[in-house]
């Protein structure tokens, strides 16, 4: 089968779907399948890309964008020819609108939505945009495709109160990679950072992702051995965590690390207290995924696709968002009871490694690919 995907950004670029895009691509390569992706010729950091490029057996075709004005408005042309499947990534992209107009009829095709559908627009101006985007572009697009893959059951129940037909939405979680299971070493992150007992968080530092209310959690523990580690790149929110930190008096019981590479985040979750995810609003949470994956428990807020994800007080703890004195409770059970972390942190990793290995998870697409490519014929 020849499957084309369309994904906004791809690599050289690193980011959740870029991720999942590689993983399902290696996947479907290693089961037969022919891989084209057709992304942008811009790097989301502006930098050009070669127009043509391959990365191991993945095809790689990349175009000019002819409008770029964020990740989600930039919009290129593919040109898709001999493809048995067309695969878009990313709901509300401009370049998957005008390709499903472009294709439908011809191919078919699955859309993967990635971001939650049914987070609440965090201000004004989004709430605008989505009242127009739903009803006047999303929706009309969603009902031309063969098969809707969401991130949970939010979403699905999301589309179901918008008439989207349940028989095509179908719920596929993000799959980890096998190397996501090599166990990270804590000594090397230890000993060069000069590391103690400490918190973690890995993400992007933006303003959805609550990190005022980590601070302000850490910074009510009596443990003061404790550090608050943040690592991901700066999505505009660091300048504003750093003030909060000093004013709270986190002096240097808080680290803020960057982008790290995969075999540091490894080590770093390895030999993290907890993982913590405080978001006003998550879909899946694949960071979750990768603590457990290091048998490391969590903490994290009960909001979008998290509930169904996390089982409270086996492999995590849940707290309403915005409660830090209880996420501060939290924090203080699993420091105060290494017993009780660690075996939530085994429970988190059996689930891992029983229901979210890509070895479980491409066969459920390449299941879906062969549905919409026989109910075609």
């Amino acid at each position: 089968m020849r499957v084309h995907h369309v994904a906004p950004h791809f690599y050289p670029d690193v980011g959740g779907v870029e991720t999942q895009v590689l993983r399902l691509a290696e996947s479907l390569l290693s089961r037969g399948h022919e891989v084209v992706v057709h992304t942008s010729r811009r790097s989301q950091g502006g930098q050009p890309l070669p127009q043509r490029d391959t990365l191991g057996a993945i095809e790689i075709r990349r175009y000019a964008p002819a409008l770029r004005l964020g990740y989600y408005t930039t919009l290129f042309r593919p040109q898709i020819e001999r493809a048995d499947i067309v695969h878009l990534h990313g709901y509300s992209h401009v370049a998957n609108d005008w390709t499903a107009r472009n294709v439908r009829g011809r191919t078919p095709i699955v859309f993967s939505l990635h971001h939650g559908v049914a987070q609440p627009p965090p201000n004004l101006i989004t709430r605008m945009k989505r009242a127009l985007y739903d009803p006047f572009v999303g929706m009309p697009i969603l009902r031309t495709v063969q098969a809707i893959v969401a991130a949970s059951e939010v979403d699905r129940a999301w589309l179901d109160r918008r008439g989207l037909p349940l028989n095509r939405i179908h719920v596929i979680p993000t799959g980890l990679g096998e190397e996501t299971f090599a166990p990270g070493d804590p000594r090397r992150v230890r000993d060069r950072l000069e590391l103690g007992r400490y918190i973690l968080f890995v993400g992007r530092l933006h303003r959805e992702k609550s990190l005022d209310h980590l601070l302000r959690a850490g910074a009510a523990l009596r443990e003061r051995d404790v550090s608050l580690v943040l690592a991901g790149p700066d999505a505009g929110a660091r300048r504003g965590l750093e003030a909060l930190a000093a004013s709270l008096g986190l002096g240097d019981r808080i680290r803020f690390l960057g982008s790290v590479d995969e075999s540091t985040k490894r080590d770093l979750l390895a030999g993290c207290e907890c993982l913590v995810l405080p978001s006003f609003y998550e879909a899946q949470g694949i960071t979750i995924l990768e603590a457990w994956a290091q048998g490391r428990p969590v903490v994290a807020s009960q909001v979008g696709g998290i509930p169904y994800l996390v089982r409270d007080g086996t492999d995590g703890l849940l707290y309403r968002w915005g409660d830090t004195a209880t996420l501060a409770d939290h924090l203080r059970k699993l420091l105060g009871d290494r017993s009780l972390a660690d075996a939530m942190g085994r429970a988190g990793r059996e689930k891992a490694l029983g229901e979210f290995r890509w070895n479980r998870i491409a066969p459920r697409f390449e299941e879906i690919y062969e549905h919409v490519e026989a109910s075609q014929t």
